[in-house]
């Protein structure tokens, strides 16, 4: 009986973590269904030549080249282009069909498993990786925000990023040149916990091994410089769609677009970032008085372009790995109950 409760007790933690994104997408759909005529949008979209389409198929695409680029430095030489290429997009896949950003621990998971290292040290890299990314947001916001009238408010938000950049910089370069104090501080916490000592400590010990690996300056250039390059990819492929949909767009505008955007999909939502993702960029274009309904067809041609050439990629990546969406699907949910008896157990332990 005190089995069947526990495990009954279980399942609606899984319902309930599903319901504030799912909710945060409901709000922004009927937001955008309430201020916009859908229909207009859709119409527009119908009539939108189809070369536009494939073109925002080959920036996306372009897009994850350069990235990998980037990925591949982080992760040293051990990775082929190939494999770093597949893995990522199984990454953003799973993002796009799983909520939690499930695909950043997943794609550390498969990729540790290719390279025959722990994932914690692949973990390391995305670490970064995303370190770099709220690095880069920072600062174009603030390069950007002086020409946007009406969004000072998001100039506080801006520094709050960079200086949470900034501290997670020098605590990642102290912990690299204090690796080993900092080992021993969790093996310490660890044995006083059967737990944390069984699962959570060879996780952490990997992921200060992997912070260890990245102390090469040529290595976290190449990796910067990738992570840069495909923003810069996106910030073009955002501006060209725009010229090709809207009049006399300043050349800015795609950019501070896609930096709003990143700020919006951050927040937690449906899977795929669904209807954040167009009332983000609906937001933003409005700023520059572009019709809603054309600015709505923008968001939607722009996210349908992702999520297929992503999708496309990740689904192969993923059979050609072994793997069935159902079954994943089972794992990752196998995955979330042995996280939850840790906590449970750990509750008791203390």
């Amino acid at each position: 009986m005190k089995s069947n409760t526990a495990l009954s007790g279980k399942k609606p933690n899984h319902l309930l973590r599903w319901i504030p994104g799912l909710l945060i997408s409901a709000v922004a759909i009927i937001a955008l269904t309430k201020f916009v005529n859908v229909g207009n949008s859709i119409e527009i979209l119908r009539n939108t030549n189809i070369f536009y389409f494939i073109l925002m198929i080959l920036f996306t695409s372009g897009f994850l080249f350069v990235r990998t680029i980037g990925w591949r430095a982080l992760l040293g030489k051990k990775a082929t282009y190939w494999q770093t290429f597949l893995k990522l997009n199984e990454g953003y896949f799973i993002n796009n069909i799983f909520p939690f950003k499930l695909g950043e621990v997943s794609r550390a998971v498969f990729m540790g498993t290719t390279m025959k290292v722990n994932a914690g040290k692949v973990l390391s890299t995305i670490v970064i990786e995303r370190v770099f990314d709220l690095f880069i947001l920072a600062i174009f916001l603030l390069l950007l925000l002086p020409f946007a009238v009406g969004m000072d408010w998001v100039k506080n938000i801006a520094w709050i990023i960079l200086g949470i950049v900034i501290s997670c910089l020098i605590s990642l370069f102290f912990i690299t040149k204090n690796t080993t104090k900092v080992k021993s501080f969790f093996i310490k916490i660890g044995n006083r916990n059967s737990i944390i000592k069984k699962y959570i400590l060879p996780f952490a010990i990997s992921v200060l091994d992997g912070f260890q690996s990245l102390q090469s300056p040529s290595q976290i250039v190449s990796g910067f410089l990738g992570i840069f390059g495909s923003w810069l990819v996106s910030f073009v492929q955002y501006s060209v769609l725009l010229y090709l949909l809207v009049d006399n767009p300043k050349i800015w505008w795609g950019a501070f677009t896609n930096t709003i955007l990143a700020l919006g999909v951050a927040i937690p939502s449906a899977p795929a970032g669904l209807g954040i993702f167009e009332s983000s960029i609906v937001a933003a274009l409005n700023l520059f008085k572009v019709n809603q309904e054309t600015a709505l067809a923008y968001a939607l041609l722009m996210h349908i372009a992702q999520f297929l050439i992503t999708a496309g990629i990740g689904f192969f990546a993923l059979m050609k790995d072994g793997y069935s969406i159902r079954g994943l699907f089972t794992n990752l949910l196998e995955q979330k109950e042995l996280q939850h008896e840790v906590e449970l157990s750990g509750e008791k332990h203390e």
